[in-house]
């Protein structure tokens, strides 16, 4: 078994999980294993992801009266705590902007474009955020297994636990019907952006629509290459 003291060997930064520290972390590619804060009976511990830096987990290792690891569970961190509720009081201001500004038929198709394009980018949030749980999740339990080895020779000739059995499928029906719906969601809006909103002089918003449409087909190759490799 692994112990408390083994763990906090892993702490490179030891600093409180606070909103400011998960703030300035969030801004930079954070690579420390790992930053993290020791308490009395667990120790939290994280690092920064790659695609999405500011919602990476906070994992919580827990123990037993004999400082013996008993437990791993994971949370959103504070600076994606208030991403969430900013996102989410954005969404209901820009809703009450137009319900307020503008007549009744051309808020309801705003909201309902608004609504669209929120879902988009939630979708590619979620996906990268799954992946990249995952990842940080398996090399956390390579880490501990590490210790646990080294602290245990006998256990060193024991094949190590083959994570990438736990691979993300990525070609379920319900990911392929998703893509059929998306992807020419994506293009219509990418071809209104360039023939629509750059010709009338709206620049922001064809710029603004060309990010969008190009968000969730580039997120999602991306990952599914970067499944590949570290699947491979």
């Amino acid at each position: 078994m692994v112990e408390k003291k083994d763990i906090e060997k892993l702490i490179i930064q030891n600093k409180k999980s606070t909103l400011k520290n998960h703030w300035n972390d969030s801004f930079s590619y954070n690579t420390t294993k790992y930053s993290g804060e020791i308490k009395p009976n667990e120790i939290l511990i994280w690092r920064s992801s790659q695609f999405l830096r500011s919602v990476y987990p906070i994992f919580h290792l827990t123990f037993d009266q004999n400082n013996k690891l008993n437990g791993i569970k994971t949370e959103k961190n504070p600076y994606h705590k208030l991403l969430n509720k900013a996102s989410t009081g954005f969404f209901i201001l820009l809703v009450l902007v137009l319900l307020i500004t503008t007549k009744l038929e051309i808020a309801v198709v705003g909201i309902i474009g608004i609504s669209l394009i929120a879902t988009l980018l939630s979708l590619v949030m979620s996906k990268s955020k799954k992946y990249e749980t995952k990842l940080l999740t398996d090399e956390l339990k390579e880490s501990i297994e590490n210790i646990e080895q080294t602290n245990n020779p006998e256990l060193i000739n024991k094949p190590k636990t083959e994570l990438k059995k736990e691979k993300i499928k990525e070609w379920t029906f319900t990911k392929i019907l998703t893509r059929l719906l998306l992807y020419p969601f994506c293009f219509i809006l990418l071809w209104f952006s360039i023939t629509g909103f750059l010709p009338g002089g709206k620049t922001l918003y064809g710029i603004f629509g060309i990010i969008v449409a190009l968000a969730y087909p580039i997120a999602d190759i991306l990952l599914i290459i970067g499944k590949n490799k570290n699947y491979s």
